[in-house]
């Protein structure tokens, strides 16, 4: 029987012989990428001024608890707000065009997918089946599964992955739109999803913009836990081809937005001010010691200190 680590590792030497010659074709647009977030990083210390590169043009509003983001519609939650205006970052113009239809990429992950379906476990299948579902929570067992890494006990961090996964929503959903590529179950009837079928197009991957963003926004909240949280995400990621409804390239192009994404919220004065908050509250629940510059850190360095007569 083939286990889940050995079929992860098999499916990644599929997904680089095939994606080698579909990232060669997009050389530009990920070149596009690389000056894109080198540009976050640059002005990410200066966005609030007037020298910002990327978010001084989003119009601004108070959103709740003082932090910026663009104004919610009437009648939406205070998660439904956005930390940069999605349109900023145009998923057509950084990632590499998609396979066609008549590719050999597209036809050789499709060998490769009913090759996976008919090899994939009861258990793979339950697996990626849970998967479907899009919350931080089902990065849990990354964390070590802890009693406390729950919705009702984590209000601050619950809020900053739902506002992260409304800004998701808006920018994969753009992105799809220029890309049009069918479903692999479409072009292949064969092909059985184990899940719902999506009605919406195939690239890039919705579910791997997230789970890369959320990894790497849970990844610097908990460090200490980084390498789990990120092998996490893209077993999580994988399992959408298992599930039958992405093709490879659709996740290795998921990956390169969700960085992107992550960079532009990083980016954000208002996703720092919800992420500190966020970060301080999830360690605590975790027994992990606050995060440097936080109030509970410097509280505890002047309690420990020795007293000066």
């Amino acid at each position: 029987m083939t286990t889940p680590g050995a079929r992860l590792q098999e499916f990644s030497a599929i997904r680089f012989r095939n994606c080698g010659v579909f990232l060669a074709r997009g050389c530009a647009q990920r070149r596009s990428l690389r000056v894109l977030l080198a540009s976050l990083v640059l002005s990410s210390g200066a966005l609030s001024g007037p020298s910002s590169l990327v978010l001084a043009q989003q119009p601004a509003a108070s959103a709740p608890g003082g932090t910026s983001s663009t104004a919610p519609a009437p009648g939406r939650r205070s998660t439904d707000t956005y930390y940069f205006d999605p349109k900023l970052l145009d998923l057509g113009r950084v990632l590499p065009p998609a396979p066609t239809d008549d590719s050999a990429i597209t036809k050789s992950e499709i060998a490769s997918m009913l090759q996976i379906q008919r090899d994939r476990t009861p258990q793979q299948a339950a697996r990626a089946s849970a998967d479907a579902a899009v919350n931080i929570y089902r990065f849990a067992d990354a964390l070590g599964n802890p009693a406390p890494f729950k919705k009702e006990l984590l209000p601050k961090t619950d809020a900053l992955f739902a506002r992260v996964m409304y800004e998701e929503g808006a920018v994969v959903q753009a992105g799809k739109r220029s890309f049009a590529r069918p479903r692999p179950f479409v072009l292949e009837p064969r092909i059985d999803p184990i899940v719902a079928k999506p009605p919406n197009d195939s690239y890039p991957s919705g579910h791997t913009i997230w789970a890369r963003t959320a990894a790497l926004i849970l990844a610097d909240m908990v460090p200490e836990r980084r390498a789990q949280i990120l092998a996490r995400a893209d077993e999580y990621s994988y399992n959408r081809v298992v599930a039958g409804v992405h093709y490879p390239t659709d996740v290795e192009s998921g990956k390169l937005a969700g960085t992107a994404l992550a960079a532009f919220l990083f980016a954000s004065p208002g996703f720092q001010a919800d992420h500190a908050a966020a970060k301080e509250e999830l360690r605590q629940a975790l027994g992990l010691p606050a995060p440097a510059g936080t109030r509970a850190a410097s509280d505890s360095q002047t309690k420990n200190a020795p007293t000066v007569h």
